[in-house]
């Protein structure tokens, strides 16, 4: 009986080691397991952000495309304005306002989207938004100085949609 005990006692014992083994493998693998969905979870976390970061700079430049086919009726606009003098008829001056108001509801309207003018007059010439298509000499202003616009440029946020294009001044 006493042999039976032990035996008993022994098998106990080995069951007892088998089980804590297990139960240590067990907990090894439940480890591995919550480590990796840990990172799955950051893994997923990363691509929302992403996303809906990727989502908004579409949703901020989707008219972009838009705008920038009608920058040149814009141009349009403003060479009719360049064309009334103090010196047209008072039709060509009533033509002229109109032309003014309409612009004028126009850039407001597209200002609505975030459509900037690119600074350019008596501004530092700056080649990122500002392109030359003249130099003239000139000791009047500082060299490198936008004297004149010859088409207005534009920005959408932070982006360029189309450079100034300027007559730049240099030293004599």
């Amino acid at each position: 009986m006493k042999e039976t005990k032990e035996k008993e006692i022994e098998k106990d014992g080995a069951e007892e080691e088998q089980f804590t083994a297990d139960l240590h493998a067990a907990e090894q693998e439940a480890k591995k397991h919550y480590e990796k969905l840990l990172r799955v979870m950051a893994d997923f976390e990363n691509y929302k952000k992403r996303t809906s970061k990727e989502i908004a700079e579409r949703t901020k430049y989707a008219n972009e495309d838009l705008l920038k086919v009608l920058l040149p009726a814009l141009d349009g606009l403003g060479r009719v304005l360049d064309h009334v003098t103090p010196e047209s008829s008072d039709e060509a001056k009533n033509i002229g306002e109109g032309v003014n108001l309409v612009m004028k509801d126009l850039f407001a309207a597209l200002s609505k989207f975030d459509l900037r003018e690119v600074e350019a007059l008596h501004q530092p010439f700056n080649p990122e938004e500002h392109e030359a298509v003249s130099t003239v000499m000139s000791d009047e202003v500082d060299p490198d100085t936008v004297i004149s616009v010859h088409r207005k440029g534009y920005r959408l946020g932070d982006r360029l949609l189309r450079p100034a294009m300027v007559t730049v001044s240099k030293k004599e």
